[in-house]
């Protein structure tokens, strides 16, 4: 829709005023760092400043001041070798399988640009939506519907077809029944339903309490259904999911997790994070006097977190402090669009750095990054690669190459998605349940 004279006037109007509040942190209420990032780069009139963004995939687009910053380690293993997902990227820079980055004063923050080859994206975009958001895997949607055991996505894939109509009886996944209203937990939100929802700080680390609260069965209530969610089709509904648990469930009300709720990890999964934390033990920045000593042996995935992100979500810092076993690192894993991922310190009144996360890039959060707060603030539009398209065999660089026959309804989604899947290590050793 154009707009008219007056709405171009407005609108310029506006953003000037956005812009010089920007660049006035006084005027904000809350003046940290942290949440100053966060508001530059949740903001779209004014867009945001990106020339201090870190991008590995575009080393020379980076500011001098970001490459001085950027230094290139070895990996301990190629990681071709440890997990048969890896190989064969598309990006044209990627020519080694044995390198990651570390950035100057941020220590134990490790980024592995992406890796995986494009059948392995598919492959793990398929299995989000597909197999980990269906029981006995709890989602956010859990909280309000009677999810079908198998599985949303197998409705969506039916409706996609034509094969589930709305006079089918299984077409509309039923409410649960409420007494009163309830919150879901979810920290992610949408910026046009709302604008920054408060949020309780977090500690830089766990009490005593809590670490025995998280090993120590306890009653932990559900949250509540909604009276206001409404009934909505498999295509609407699948883009209200926002997250999906893996292995240990999580409970979001108290940040601790179920013990007697424990579902097999998924190994493919499982496979990649092993891999990721063997590659990386010994890693580290000796002129900042940090290596990472984690042995990748040692390392169980029992606990993952598969978060869904639609254009205009968003994820608010927060410290993942839930683990009893803080050494262990945290793998994190992105597909879809890019995004701006911040990453800062024990508070927020630490200055984030941010990074342009593509498709396939790892996150390993070692030693003293695992307590420090990070988020993100920002999807980046229109930024999905070639092969995550519906169609992405028409630019392919080789016309032979064979289209996935089911590929294109998750092309669809993801053309407008980012997807997140992290895992941890909750335990120093498996615990019997």
């Amino acid at each position: 829709m154009q707009l008219t004279k007056r709405q171009q006037k407005l609108r310029a109007l506006e953003s000037s005023r956005n812009s010089a509040k920007k660049s006035n942190p006084a005027s904000y209420v809350n003046q940290a760092p942290f949440r100053y990032a966060e508001r530059n780069f949740k903001s779209r009139s004014p867009p945001p400043d990106m020339t201090e963004v870190f991008d590995f995939a575009n080393m020379d687009g980076n500011a001098d001041v970001i490459k001085k910053r950027i230094v290139e380690v070895k990996l301990k293993s190629d990681l071709r070798g440890l997990c048969s997902l890896f190989g064969d990227s598309e990006e044209t820079w990627r020519d080694r399988w044995d390198r990651a980055y570390v950035i100057k004063g941020v220590p134990g923050l490790v980024v592995i640009p992406n890796p995986f080859s494009p059948p392995a994206q598919r492959h793990l975009v398929r299995r989000c939506l597909r197999v980990h958001a269906r029981h006995p895997n709890l989602s956010n949607l859990d909280t309000h519907y009677n999810m079908p055991p198998q599985g949303l996505w197998e409705l969506v894939e039916r409706e996609w077809r034509g094969d589930l109509r709305e006079s089918d009886k299984d077409y509309f996944v039923s409410l649960k029944k409420i007494d009163t209203g309830g919150e879901d937990g979810d920290t992610m939100y949408n910026e046009e339903e709302e604008d920054y929802p408060r949020q309780p700080d977090i500690p830089s680390s766990s009490s005593s309490n809590d670490s025995q609260h998280a090993t120590t069965p306890t009653l932990k209530l559900d949250p509540l259904p909604s009276p206001t969610v409404p009934v909505l089709s498999p295509r609407q509904l699948i883009r209200k999911l926002r997250w999906t648990t893996l292995g240990y469930q999580y409970h979001w009300a108290t940040k601790t997790y179920h013990l007697d709720r424990r579902v097999a990890f998924p190994e493919d999964v499982g496979d990649i994070a092993t891999a990721v934390v063997r590659a990386v033990e010994g890693v580290g920045l000796n002129e900042e006097g940090w290596r990472n000593d984690y042995a990748g042996d040692d390392f169980r995935p029992q606990a993952g977190v598969i978060n869904y992100y639609q254009p205009r979500d968003a994820l608010m810092g927060h410290v993942d402090q839930s683990e009893l076993n803080m050494k262990a690192p945290l793998v994190s894993v992105s597909l879809g669009h890019d995004c701006i991922y911040l990453m800062g310190g024990p508070t927020r009144d630490t200055k984030p750095v941010a990074l342009r996360l593509r498709s396939g890039d790892i996150v390993v959060m070692t030693g003293e990054s695992r307590t420090c707060f990070h988020g993100v603030p920002r999807i980046l539009e229109n930024t999905l690669p070639g092969h995550l398209a519906p169609e992405y065999w028409t630019h392919a660089a080789t016309p032979e190459q064979v289209p996935d026959d089911d590929w294109r309804i998750f092309g669809e989604y993801i053309s407008e998605a980012r997807i997140n899947l992290n895992v941890r290590q909750v335990f120093d050793r498996e615990v019997a349940i």
